[in-house]
């Protein structure tokens, strides 16, 4: 089978591995048999997907369209996240009515969101995900399903080609959504103003590691809401952590990898996990520069 290789994705970048996912589910629309793993290439993992002959502009192409197809409903719901919990319940009541086997995408993405159960009961807003790290709402009233919606209209055939091709440049202006290492910008750590020289975003890698939020539900325990993908250490400190894997699996197998217990243990068994095909875990810490925006860390392997 045909293997194509993301070579400008790096799988040691949180923003990276969630476009690389993106792609999977993006092109799992076009090829429901399709299948992502990882392979070492320019020193380190890049994703490769199995189930396409395309050239590297052809399926730059084939994944811009697939991505424009999609439906900004969820993003259309309010400018603001979290937003009310009635809004959410009416809405996940007419998803549930209108989903399928064959397309669950908006039911996926609205589960990622946060959850009814658990409320802020003074303002009617419901809990949301750890993956909105941005505010609420800036002082526009304007925040994630703002942001993504606006991201997903910034891009064309050029800067998915770019994000999944090239070195990326970070050329691209735009809403950034503080997945990405490097937008961790604090003033104290830079030679110049932050916010009278913003640096650039990518906005094909934004734009596709959006719909990789369909495989990161939120599920609500006994103890809180709790986002897929997310821990927190014994120190009390947050974590986000990704495997990567050599076999290439499908979408639905790769939903399973990334809820896996043994990824959050402080020290995961290398043994038991390399038995299922994971040879690298990585792990970056949400921390919190300010009371406004959260940012990720720089990844380490476990």
């Amino acid at each position: 089978m045909s293997k194509i290789i993301l070579k400008g994705i790096d799988g040691a970048n949180p923003l990276g591995f969630l476009a690389a996912l993106g792609v999977a589910v993006t092109a799992q629309r076009i090829n429901p048999k399709i299948s992502i793993g990882w392979i070492i290439e320019c020193g380190t993992w890049r994703p490769y997907l199995l189930g396409f002959e395309n050239t590297e502009d052809a399926f730059s192409d084939t994944i811009t369209t697939a991505l424009s197809e999609t439906s900004a409903e969820p993003f259309q719901i309010d400018k603001k996240m979290p937003f009310s919990v009635t809004t959410l319940r009416s809405k996940l009541k007419e998803i549930q009515i209108r989903v399928s086997p064959d397309d669950r995408r908006n039911a996926d993405l609205f589960s990622s969101f946060g959850s009814d159960a658990y409320t802020d009961k003074e303002n009617d807003k419901f809990q949301d995900t750890l993956f909105r790290m941005v505010r609420s709402g800036d002082a526009a009233g304007q925040g994630f399903p703002f942001y993504a919606l606006s991201i997903r209209h910034s891009i064309g055939v050029e800067e998915i080609r770019r994000t999944l091709f090239q070195i990326w440049d970070y050329k691209d202006k735009g809403f950034s959504l503080r997945w990405d290492p490097l937008e961790d910008q604090r003033y104290a750590l830079r030679w110049n103003d932050p916010s009278k020289n913003k640096e650039g975003t990518m906005n094909g890698a934004n734009a596709l590691a959006i719909e990789a939020l369909a495989l990161f539900p939120c599920v609500p325990l006994q103890s809180g809401l709790v986002t897929t993908g997310f821990f927190t250490s014994k120190q009390r400190r947050l974590y986000f952590t990704w495997p990567i894997w050599t076999p290439a699996v499908s979408v639905d197998t790769a939903r399973s990898l990334l809820s896996m217990k043994e990824l959050h243990e402080d020290k995961p068994s290398r043994e038991n996990l390399i038995a299922r095909g994971i040879v690298e875990i990585y792990r970056c810490e949400r921390i919190a520069p300010n009371q406004y925006y959260r940012n990720f860390s720089l990844a380490l392997p476990v």
